[in-house]
C-alpha cells in the first residue's frame, strides 16, 4: 500500500480538501485512509500458515449470505440475470442463510434490480432453503398495501422464506414512483412498515377513500409466515441504528466506513434501543454487507479485483451529483483519484476480498463488534464465470463460521 501514501503526498491543497469532503460523505473517515505507517492486510501476518484459520474456533456463529446490488442494466446481455439464478441455487445448495436482491431505479448503477418481489419470486422458483430477502425495499416509494401483497405471493412461492429490509429512498428523481415527499422519507418509512407488518398479521388497517371516507383493508393472499422478519437498511446515521432498534427490528448496513471501534458502538446502542422498547436485545439480527471475492492469493486477488472495484467505486460517487455531495469544479482525474483511493482502504479492511485466510481474518474482527451476518456482495464486475468458479471458496467460509448444518459438499457452481 505504499503508493497510496505516495499519491496521498502529490495531492494539491485542492485535491486534498475535495478528497476528504468526497470520503467523508460516502462514509470514509480520511484520517483512518492515511495510517502513520501502512498496515499489511489481515492475512499477511508472517509467523501464520495459509490454512491455520481452518484450526481456530469462532467465539460466536456468523452467518453468510449472498447480496446483489450493483450490475448495469443498461448493457446488453442475453443472460443478464444468469448471475443471479445460479448464484441463488449455488447459495440454496450449500447452506446459505439467504440471497437479497435490492431496488434501484433510473441509474445504470444496479440497473438489473427496479423490482426486488419480482426478482424474489424467480429465485423462490429456483431454491428451496435459502431465505429470499429484500436488500431493500424504498418502501415511500410504494403503497404498503402492494408491498404486503406482493411479498406475501412470494412468500407463498418460497414456503415461507422471505424477509424485507426496508430503506427510505435516498435520490430525489425516485419519488417520481409515488406521492411522498422526499424530506418525508425517513417518517413514511417507520409508518409504513408498521402498516405492513400489521398487514402482514392479517389486521385490518384503516385507509382512507378519496371522498374522505375510511376503509379497512386486509391483504390478500395470507402469506405462510406468521410473522413478517423486518430489516431497516441504513447508510450510517445513529439515529437510523437506534430507531431500528426501538421499531424491533433487524440491521442492514454497509461495512465500508465503520473501524471496529466504531462498528461495535453502534451495535450496542442499537441493542440498548431495543431493550430500553421492550424488545430482547439478544434478538437482533445485525448484517453487514461486504464485497466478496475468495481467491488463492492475496496480491493476485487485489489485482484482479482492482479495476471493477475502481470502476463500481467510480460509478458510485458519480450518483452524488446533482445532490449537493460533488463539487462542480471537480476534475475527472479527482474522481479517479478518490474511487483508488477508496478502493485501496476498503480492500484491506471492509471487504471479503482476499484468500480465505484474510476473509477469515476480517470475519473474527466482526464477531466481538456484534455483527451476526455478512451479506457477500458478489456482482461489482468481474465476469460471471469467475465469480461462479470462486463461490466453492465461500463456502468453505460459510461452513467454518455458521451454526447451521452443512447442506452438501463443495463443488462447482452450476
Amino acid at each position: 500500500m505504499s503508493d497510496l501514501h505516495d499519491r496521498l503526498g502529490n495531492l494539491t491543497a485542492e485535491q486534498r480538501a475535495l478528497l476528504e469532503k468526497r470520503l467523508r460523505a460516502r462514509g470514509l473517515d480520511p484520517g483512518k485512509a492515511q495510517p502513520a505507517a501502512p498496515a499489511p492486510p489481515p492475512s499477511t501476518t508472517p509467523a501464520e500458515p495459509p490454512d491455520a484459520w481452518r484450526e481456530r474456533r469462532p467465539a460466536s456463529s456468523v452467518e453468510l449470505g449472498l447480496y446483489f446490488f450493483s450490475d448495469d442494466g443498461s448493457r446488453e446481455s442475453d443472460a443478464k440475470y444468469r448471475l443471479t439464478l445460479e448464484s441463488a441455487r449455488f447459495a440454496d445448495e450449500h447452506g446459505f442463510q439467504a440471497v437479497w436482491t435490492p431496488e434501484r431505479h433510473f441509474q445504470p448503477f444496479g440497473g438489473l434490480y427496479p423490482n426486488p418481489s419480482v426478482l424474489g419470486a424467480a429465485l423462490a422458483a429456483v431454491t428451496t432453503r435459502v431465505g429470499i430477502r429484500a436488500g431493500s425495499v424504498a418502501l415511500p416509494l410504494h403503497h404498503p398495501v402492494r408491498v404486503a401483497e406482493e411479498w406475501a405471493v412470494v412468500d407463498n412461492l418460497s414456503n415461507g422464506r422471505v424477509a424485507l429490509s426496508f430503506a427510505s429512498g435516498w435520490h430525489p428523481d425516485d419519488f417520481i414512483l409515488h406521492s411522498t415527499p422526499f424530506a418525508e422519507r425517513k417518517d413514511a418509512m417507520f409508518r409504513g412498515i408498521e402498516m405492513i407488518r400489521r398487514l402482514w398479521a392479517g389486521d385490518a388497517v384503516p385507509f382512507t377513500r378519496e371522498d374522505g371516507t375510511e376503509i379497512r383493508i386486509r391483504s390478500l393472499p395470507r402469506p405462510v409466515q406468521a410473522e413478517l422478519p423486518v430489516w431497516i437498511t441504513t447508510a450510517g446515521n445513529p439515529e437510523t441504528w437506534e430507531r431500528t432498534g426501538a421499531a424491533g427490528a433487524n440491521v442492514l448496513a454497509a461495512l465500508v466506513g465503520y473501524s471496529p471501534e466504531d462498528l461495535a458502538e453502534q451495535i450496542a446502542a442499537y441493542r440498548r434501543a431495543r431493550a430500553a422498547a421492550g424488545h430482547d436485545p439478544a434478538t437482533g439480527i445485525v448484517t453487514m454487507v461486504a464485497h466478496t471475492y475468495v481467491g488463492e492469493n492475496d496480491d493476485e486477488v487485489r489485482e484482479l479485483v482492482r479495476a471493477p472495484m475502481t470502476r463500481y467505486l467510480k460509478t458510485y460517487l458519480k450518483q452524488f451529483r446533482g445532490l449537493g455531495l460533488e463539487d462542480g469544479s471537480a476534475h475527472e482525474q479527482d474522481s479517479e483519484e478518490v474511487a483508488r483511493l477508496a478502493f485501496e482502504h476498503s480492500f484491506t479492511h471492509h471487504t471479503l476480498l482476499g484468500t480465505r485466510g484474510k476473509c477469515a481474518h476480517v470475519i473474527e474482527t466482526l464477531i466481538p463488534c456484534g455483527v451476526n451476518e455478512i451479506a457477500c456482495l458478489v456482482d461489482f464486475g468481474l465476469d460471471v464465470d469467475r465469480v461462479l468458479a470462486a463461490l466453492p471458496a465461500l463456502a468453505e467460509l460459510q461452513r467454518h463460521f455458521s451454526s447451521r448444518p452443512a447442506v452438501s459438499e463443495p463443488g462447482d457452481a452450476r
